[in-house]
């Protein structure tokens, strides 16, 4: 009787084995067998992959945040993952690769070599190759070992995990279309579906992977119309906020955040979405809600970071009065005392600065922002920020000099690529205004100085010269002080070691300290490079700045203060120009930066503000040529028009009344037409003229043709190819600085035209030509120097070995 039963029972398991039948057994035995044997294997390896990126995962503040935490992809989307430093050629190819690879991988025959590929390029090593593969690995085993596929229709239930765990491994390995494949696939087989509405909610964000928004959109419309379970709708209600963010549909983002926060319970979470609202309601320019979220996310305490980039946002939304300002500085001084807090004490800081800077008190955001620079970093992104509002600070003084270098100091710092490139552009921009800002600021000095009779430039040169005598008779003193407080060190020090005990001294004098010439040496040698130095944070910052004086120095023509007859008042006249021509081509020099300069302001920096200042500047010295004045008021007519168009009416005004048949007045009276769209043969003809005797090296005659050109023809089209053709005269006659000069003429006043675009490129290749010829010039010269120098200490050495008699028997011959 035993055998027969045992008999049945080992028929039944075989037969239980069978993926044909659909009975209760067979389902039961296939439902048990798929999930122990592969399908819970797979998902804790994804679990495990999307947890590891989740410890990882650091948060971008400088964008909206995600919705969830992590960054489940192994390249950019917005997260600080994306930022980090990477081969870019070797992670293109590698995409390019696999991206190939899952083209052809329909049936997932070729992961094993996509990820051979990847190992061979260093990058299948990862968690996530080794996680996902897996995965998916586990989830095709289950459906080839355990699929009860009869009649179209899939009888054992838990292949809905296995399907689901496919779609969700190929959605993080950023191949939508295979993940949709099997969640479609997986909701239309089934029998008994009891993941239907998670296996949607992947196809919605497949569909969007791959840049569907239209089906993603519906998907996720017919999930919220469906009666979910809490745990589904949990998931929907952050994914589907996500989208809407991602779409832009910000309105819709905070509201679907506030049934995000109705599901996902905790502080953290609901601390995080305030945060994300507050974010939107800025880019929706709802300041007053910003604040109110920003306020309800720190209230939360979802975390120590979350809650001091809330209180820097509050700060940058602050319009209170003095009383409140008062109270918020000091309730921001009570944070930085608190535990959690003290490790960012430098962004704690910032948010001080930024208030200030709300209700126009920059002094005190100065001192805000250099305290936040001298305490521990705690973000990358938040002392770039601060590097960058010390620099806008001195920008707006202006202070060029001193806001490229912090500039510099922001763009190394900043973590956010969109918020690097633009103030990289800015900065590069800055370099070259700085450039022109410091000559006009030469010239008009030189020119104010020529323009004094003798006793009152002796007088202003007297002046200066007891000023520069004080400062280094300040200096002396200090380094006398600071000589006499070096002695009385090693005095004690040598005192201190008389009185150690004996073992002691004995190894004394090989400790630094115990060695007073060592201990000399070394001060003489870092007084040598850094002069006098407090004991204080950040002290190099000092020498820093004395560079930057240095800098601004050089660029005013005020290099040379160490000359020896730098107190001789004829040392600085002699150098003035003496003829009125010299005067006349500093003025003209002048005036063409100073136009250019307002011109760069607006097209450069968008600055308004600054280009109007500079062009009424300009039009106020007067400038020595026509022309440039019409340019200026035609240029501030043009970049008022819509800010400010009464200012823009007063220059049109002057234009087209006191010169009439210019071109400027013309395109202001009909603004459709080209002002250098008008061209006749006759001023053709003339150029033609003209560029013959350019290549027969008529040089002068040329340039003689071309201020005849702009007499007779000031409007015609053809001005700017002779003002052009003028330039390369100049440079054929080998007068570099008249070249230059009249390259910035052009690309100033025909910056719209191919000749002007053509200058500019000219000009900044023969800045750049001339300043590496000088530093070869410069290097010649020194080696040159070397050279006389080895062959001055090599002489004696040659006339004893003339007179060394023996030395010549030795020699051949």
């Amino acid at each position: 009787m035993k055998k027969i039963i045992y008999t049945i029972l080992i028929l039944n398991l075989f037969s239980a084995c069978s993926t044909k039948r659909s009975g209760i057994t067979n389902r039961t035995y296939h439902r048990i067998t798929t999930w122990y044997n592969t399908v819970f294997n797979g998902q804790e390896a994804l679990d495990n992959d999307l947890k590891a990126k989740k410890m990882s995962y650091q948060d971008n503040f400088s964008t909206v945040l995600q919705v969830e935490p992590i960054n489940p992809f192994s390249e950019g989307d917005g997260s600080m993952d994306a930022f980090s430093p990477q081969n870019s050629e070797r992670t293109s190819l590698l995409r390019d690769l696999k991206g190939d690879l899952k083209k052809m991988d329909t049936q997932g025959a070729v992961n094993t070599v996509s990820g051979a590929i990847g190992r061979a390029l260093g990058a299948g090593e990862t968690s996530q190759a080794q996680g996902l593969d897996r995965a998916i690995e586990k989830g095709k085993k289950a459906i080839e070992n355990h699929s009860m596929l009869i009649k179209g229709k899939e009888y054992n239930s838990m292949l809905g995990e296995a399907y689901l765990l496919l779609g969700r491994a190929y959605y993080y390995k950023k191949d939508p279309f295979e993940s949709m494949n099997y969640l479609n696939f997986m909701n239309s087989t089934l029998v008994k579906n009891r993941k239907e509405n998670q296996a949607k909610a992947y196809i919605a964000l497949a569909q969007e992977q791959a840049g569907n928004s239209f089906q993603a959109n519906e998907k996720y419309e017919e999930l919220l119309k469906t009666k979910l379970k809490k745990r589904d709708k949990k998931f929907v209600s952050k994914i589907y906020s996500q989208f809407l963010i991602n779409e832009r549909r910000y309105d819709e983002a905070i509201e679907a955040l506030d049934v995000a926060k109705k599901y996902n319970k905790g502080r953290y979470y609901k601390g995080r979405y305030n945060f994300i609202q507050g974010q939107l309601s800025e880019k929706l320019k709802k300041e007053e809600d910003a604040a109110e979220y920003y306020q309800a996310a720190y209230k939360k305490k979802p975390s120590p970071e979350l809650e001091i980039k809330a209180q820097i946002a509050l700060s940058r939304l602050f319009k209170e009065d003095t009383l409140a300002y008062h109270d918020r500085i000091k309730f921001l001084r009570k944070l930085t005392k608190k535990g959690l807090y003290q490790s960012r004490k430098n962004e704690l800081f910032y948010a001080m600065a930024l208030t200030s800077l709300r209700v126009d008190r920059e002094n005190d955001a100065m001192k805000y922002l250099q305290q936040s620079l001298k305490e521990k970093e705690s973000d990358p992104q938040v002392r770039a920020l601060v590097f960058q509002e010390v620099g806008d600070i001195y920008f707006s003084k202006p202070d060029y000099i001193y806001a490229g270098a912090y500039y510099d100091s922001a763009v190394s710092r900043f973590v956010d690529p969109a918020m690097k490139n633009k103030l990289t552009a800015k900065n590069n921009s800055l370099k070259e205004i700085t450039q022109k800002y410091y000559l006009v600021k030469k010239n008009d000095s030189i020119l104010a100085i020529a323009g004094m009779t003798v006793e009152q430039r002796n007088e202003y040169y007297q002046k200066h010269i007891n000023k520069l005598k004080e400062e280094e008779e300040k200096i002396r003193v200090e380094l006398e002080k600071s000589l006499r407080e070096e002695d009385y060190t090693v005095f004690a020090t040598e005192t201190l070691t008389e009185s150690v005990p004996a073992t002691r001294t004995t190894s004394g004098g090989k400790w630094y300290f115990y060695n007073n010439s060592l201990k000399q040496t070394g001060q003489s040698e870092f007084r040598r490079l850094w002069g006098n130095r407090d004991l204080t944070d950040n002290w190099r910052m000092s020498r820093q700045t004395s560079g930057l004086d240095n800098i601004k120095s050089q660029l005013l023509g005020q290099e040379e203060t160490k000359n020896p007859r730098r107190f001789e008042v004829e040392y600085y006249t002699e150098k003035l120009p003496n003829t009125q021509s010299e005067l006349e081509a500093l003025k003209i020099q002048r005036d063409s930066a100073e136009l250019s300069l307002g011109i760069m302001y607006y097209d450069r920096l968008h600055d308004v503000k600054s280009a109007t200042s500079t062009l009424e500047h300009l039009l106020s010295t007067p400038p020595h040529d026509e022309e440039v004045s019409l340019a200026a008021m035609y240029n501030l007519y043009k970049f008022n028009k819509e800010d400010n168009p009464d200012l823009a009416e007063k220059y049109a005004n002057l234009v087209t009344t006191n010169h009439p048949d210019s071109k400027y007045a013309k395109n202001i009276l009909n603004p459709q037409v080209d002002i250098f769209k008008s061209r006749s043969s006759e001023a053709i003809t003339f150029y033609e003229e003209a560029y013959k005797k350019y290549e027969e090296g008529n040089y002068d005659e040329v340039k003689e043709m071309a201020a005849e050109a702009l007499e007779k023809y000031p409007t015609d089209e053809i001005i700017a190819k002779f003002s052009l053709l003028s330039a390369f005269c100049e440079a054929k006659l080998g007068d570099k600085a008249a070249f230059m000069e009249a390259l910035e003429n052009v690309s100033t006043v025909f910056e719209d035209k191919e000749e002007g675009k053509k200058a500019t490129e000219l000009l900044n290749y023969f800045k750049e030509y001339f300043k590496e010829q000088e530093k070869q010039e410069a290097k010649l010269e020194e080696e040159k120097q070397e050279v006389e120098e080895k062959r001055e200490e090599f002489l004696p050495s040659i006339e004893e070995f003339e007179k060394n008699d023996s030395v010549y028997e030795d020699l051949p011959g």
